[in-house]
């Protein structure tokens, strides 16, 4: 109980000191004035008030600009939304992939016919005691491809000519010429229909394109529209974040103590 008592004591001794220290007349003033019971409380509280109007004004100046950002995104945003469709449209008209199946009863393995593709099919052996699979050994775009059917004592020969000029041909028994002159008329039709295919995908893709610039013009034309109001927005925004700055400058400039202007601790 005695030691607590001795430290309380201690702490009311040096309290003192320090209060009678703080009052003494060698100690910098800014110390004194800078305390919140100080005679200069009106000046602090004028410069409160001027920390106020500052955050107040940025705060202000800040809700313009964001305000006029809102409004130029929301005035391109129309534009903006085209330029991507329209290129999400050409993205996807590039993917035309190898399309359905054509006329499946007409086909003779190892060969498939598809609507953009000539497969030429394979055998895979299955993993443990299963069947073998079947695979792609080689797809064949359409565009170019010729095909024709060629007569042996024993076989028919379908042949089919690659755009480069290369050809691989495929034998099948003479018993199955007939069927296969009918998958040979499926393949040369499905070619025909192909490359329309192909002329109407590069029709839709140059006016894609034309739509594209076309877009790309109006949302620049949209953007410079509406950029002079949000330059103007943040020239005011400036303007309104200079004069809070300048009034809190200012409150601080005036604050006078007697060491000659040092400004207060809070």
């Amino acid at each position: 109980m005695g030691g607590w008592v001795a430290l309380l004591l201690v702490g009311v001794v040096v309290g003192g000191f320090v209060a009678w220290y703080a009052h003494y007349p060698f100690v910098p003033s800014k110390w004194r004035y800078g305390r919140p019971d100080s005679k200069h409380r009106p000046e602090r509280q004028a410069l409160a008030k001027a920390r106020r109007a500052r955050r107040k004004g940025r705060e202000t100046a800040d809700h313009i600009v964001a305000e006029a950002e809102r409004g130029f995104a929301d005035g391109i945003e129309p534009f903006r939304l085209r330029v991507q469709e329209l290129g999400r449209a050409r993205e996807e008209l590039a993917r035309q992939g190898s399309g359905q199946e054509v006329k499946p009863e007409l086909w003779l393995w190892p060969l498939g016919l598809l609507e953009h593709e000539l497969l030429f099919l394979k055998e895979e052996a299955a993993e443990g005691q299963g069947e073998p699979r079947k695979a792609v050994d080689e797809r064949l775009p359409l565009a170019g491809v010729t095909v024709k059917l060629d007569h042996s004592q024993d076989h028919v020969y379908l042949r089919v000519t690659r755009p480069d000029g290369t050809r691989r041909s495929q034998p099948y028994p003479r018993h199955q010429e007939i069927a296969a002159d009918a998958l040979v008329e499926a393949i040369h039709n499905q070619v025909v229909q192909h490359e329309e295919f192909c002329r109407d995908l590069q029709r839709r893709d140059a006016e894609l394109v034309a739509e594209i610039r076309q877009a790309e013009a109006d949302l620049a034309k949209a953007e410079e529209g509406g950029r002079p109001a949000l330059d103007k927005a943040r020239e005011r925004a400036r303007t309104v974040r200079a004069r809070a700055d300048a009034g809190l400058r200012t409150a601080r400039d005036t604050w006078k103590t007697d060491a000659g202007g040092v400004r207060p601790l809070w």
